[in-house]
């Protein structure tokens, strides 16, 4: 039996933590049946960079380019078990490595039948492995600590901010400690997408400051069009804002208006709508 081992992520950016889940994978199921799976959507604040720059970075840190596959959806990646033929997919076991919170983006209850779920954690499958026609697996990958600039780093998000509050000498030298050597076209690269990071950051503090509903508008069109890269992970938050049907390019109908609890109201907008009718 074959595998085939799907490793997928956002990566913004790709990270030391990242390439040490990916060594993890190679050396325990070998370099030719590991892939990571990543999208080309971007967003400002969560998702700045774009495929192509992920793909600088991997390689850059030893990910062969023929291993990097640009997808859809990287907790599906369709894009590349659909190339293999209906004799191959008999004889491969599918394998999405992932951390242990991103494992719970993936549900492994039985079905209304109670058959086995299609997807279930390979902690609990024992030695003999279906094939992917049958079943498809989860492994977790280690959480690996890393330092950058002296800091501890152990997720992108950390990585980004430490980018956007250094000086150019700070910022050059994240760029060794993630790459192992300056290199200006990383370093560039970085300055241009987290540039405009840091200016969307700013403008959303500066709404947040104001508080007035034109401006908390504003907010919730940005963090919408944060929503739509997020949602191709099927995350939920509390907090979202609003995707009532009756609520369109920012003109809500009469029936959605009298429908908001001003009491607990949901969203940025909600709030807003709420501030407005005491005033």
């Amino acid at each position: 039996m074959n595998y085939l081992v799907i490793y997928p992520g956002r990566f913004h950016p790709f990270h030391l933590g990242h390439k040490a889940s990916y060594d993890y994978l190679s050396n325990k199921y070998g370099a030719d049946a590991v892939y990571l799976a990543t999208s080309d959507k971007q967003a400002p604040v969560t998702s700045p960079f774009s495929y192509s720059d992920k793909v600088a970075m991997m390689t850059k840190l030893g990910v062969p380019a023929s291993h990097i596959v640009k997808v859809k959806n990287p907790y599906q990646a369709t894009e590349i078990t659909d190339n293999l033929s209906p004799e191959q997919k008999a004889d491969t076991v599918l394998i999405f490595a992932v951390s242990a919170k991103d494992a719970e983006r993936f549900n492994f209850k039985p079905k209304k039948d109670g058959s086995p779920s299609y997807i279930q954690p390979l902690s609990g499958a024992g030695k003999k492995l279906k094939p992917m026609t049958k079943a498809a697996y989860i492994d977790i990958t280690p959480t690996v600590n890393f330092k950058v600039r002296g800091k501890d780093a152990s997720s992108a998000t950390v990585v980004r901010q430490l980018f956007i509050d250094g000086n150019d000498q700070d910022r050059d030298q994240i760029i060794t400690d993630l790459y192992g050597a300056p290199d200006t076209s990383l370093r560039d690269m970085f300055k241009q997408r987290l540039g405009v990071t840091d200016h969307v950051v700013k403008m959303m503090q500066e709404c947040r400051r104001i508080g007035t509903a034109r401006s908390l508008a504003l907010m919730e069109r940005i963090i919408r069009a944060e929503r739509e890269v997020l949602g191709e992970f099927a995350l939920d938050d509390a907090d979202d804002t609003d995707e009532d049907p009756d609520y369109i390019d920012e003109k809500w109908s009469n029936k959605y208006k009298s429908s908001i609890n001003c009491a607990n109201p949901r969203g940025f907008s909600q709030r807003a709508h709420c501030a407005g009718r005491k005033k």
